[in-house]
């Protein structure tokens, strides 16, 4: 029997570009919920620390979980560095 399980992203937004980079996670979430065994995906901004965003992950099993990090949606994560709107990421699962 399986049991659920979550993973969680800590992101720091570039200096300047926070409100983008919220824009683009809402975006990326979207369509990561839509995953296989997805139960939820939520997303926090820091209230003292704006610079600081929070996004955590639901799922019905471990296998789900470690299967969607393979899925292209979930390299969007990297693509935030890439496209200067995050500065550091740190994953947990």
């Amino acid at each position: 029997m399986s049991s659920t399980t979550t993973n969680s992203v800590q992101i720091r937004a570039a200096q300047g570009r926070s409100d983008e980079l919220g824009e683009h996670l809402n975006q990326l979430l979207t369509a990561l919920r839509q995953a296989p065994g997805c139960l939820g995906y939520e997303l926090r901004r820091d209230n003292t620390d704006t610079h600081r965003w929070t996004v955590r992950g639901q799922w019905c099993s471990a296998a789900e979980m470690q299967a969607h990090f393979h899925l292209p949606t979930a390299q969007g994560f990297i693509d935030l560095l890439d496209r200067r709107l995050a500065c550091a990421l740190d994953f947990e699962h």
